[in-house]
């Protein structure tokens, strides 16, 4: 197919638009005039606002940008990348720049609180992110996502939601759902990517383009083949996902390391001074003599 048939340029979508500014005021709206309203003792924090509004920037770069078009006409991989930038960057932003208190209003309400406290578990989360991962990468129901717009803003909801999901058992600002214990995190990080596997596997090591439109698309890269493509995908996959989930559960081991360190040292000094003998004045009491 010619060059000139092949079209990238950003979207002006009125719904991703309308619904990113939406977010923004809603957001500007609870932490600013009604903040004293919802919670009275709370303070202003403008660098978890900062990065709230980073999420919504990068949101619209990752659905509006030529990355957009590349992803839903011509490649594959661009389509994975949006679904791990979605996943592993904007969810984790959008976590860390709500603050404690306005996701206490959120999620500890009297009629959400009940769903969230089993929701946000460690299991639930893994889960629900593992199983919809693979179900939106089901040939059928991706080639329909990319078929259909609404479908495809659904899935990128679903996407961005799941991950806020996943992410809470190990950033969670909350007390009351807090994070999981260290061990819990290194397992929960250690066996995302193993359950993610089988998707890998199947998009990265197969002989055969899967998803027929991809197989059909204009080369936007002449050297890249729809089968080269599909294997970009699963190593930006494969790649991203240890990347993610890697330096976290690196960080978390040696924070969990140091811990455990500490608390030997200073329990053996506690047994060692129990068993020293008694002292008086600074003078050791004299052995009993016994004959």
């Amino acid at each position: 197919m010619a060059p000139d048939m092949i079209y990238i340029g950003w979207q002006l979508d009125p719904v991703l638009i309308g619904g990113l500014l939406a977010l923004a005021v809603a957001y500007a709206m609870a932490t600013g005039p009604l903040r004293t309203r919802i919670a009275p003792e709370s303070r202003a924090e403008p660098k978890r606002a900062a990065i709230f509004y980073l999420s919504l920037v990068l949101f619209f770069l990752v659905e509006g940008s030529p990355l957009h078009d590349l992803a839903e006409r011509y490649l594959l991989s661009a389509h994975m990348l949006q679904h791990l930038l979605l996943s592993y960057v904007v969810a984790r932003l959008m976590l860390v720049g709500v603050p404690a208190w306005l996701w206490r209003r959120l999620l500890l309400n009297r009629a959400v609180r009940p769903i969230a406290r089993v929701v946000l578990t460690p299991i639930f989360a893994f889960l629900t992110f593992s199983i919809l991962f693979a179900v939106w990468h089901v040939p059928p129901i991706y080639e329909g996502a990319l078929a259909n717009s609404t479908l495809h803003h659904i899935e990128h909801v679903v996407f961005l939601i799941s991950a806020i999901i996943l992410w809470w058992p190990i950033l969670s600002p909350l007390p009351e759902i807090p994070k999981a214990s260290s061990l819990v995190q290194l397992v929960y990080l250690f066996t995302i990517p193993i359950a993610q596997l089988p998707v890998f596997a199947a998009i990265a090591f197969s002989p055969d383009v899967i998803y027929t439109p991809y197989a059909n698309a204009p080369r936007v890269i002449e050297s890249l083949t729809p089968l080269a493509d599909q294997a970009l995908a699963g190593a930006l996959m494969k790649v991203l996902g240890l990347v993610f989930f890697g330096v976290p559960f690196a960080r978390i081991f040696f924070e969990w390391y140091a811990r455990e360190t500490r608390r030997n040292i200073t329990q053996g000094d506690m047994r060692l001074q129990t068993t020293m003998p008694a002292a008086h004045d600074g003078v050791l009491a004299p052995a009993v003599e016994t004959r």
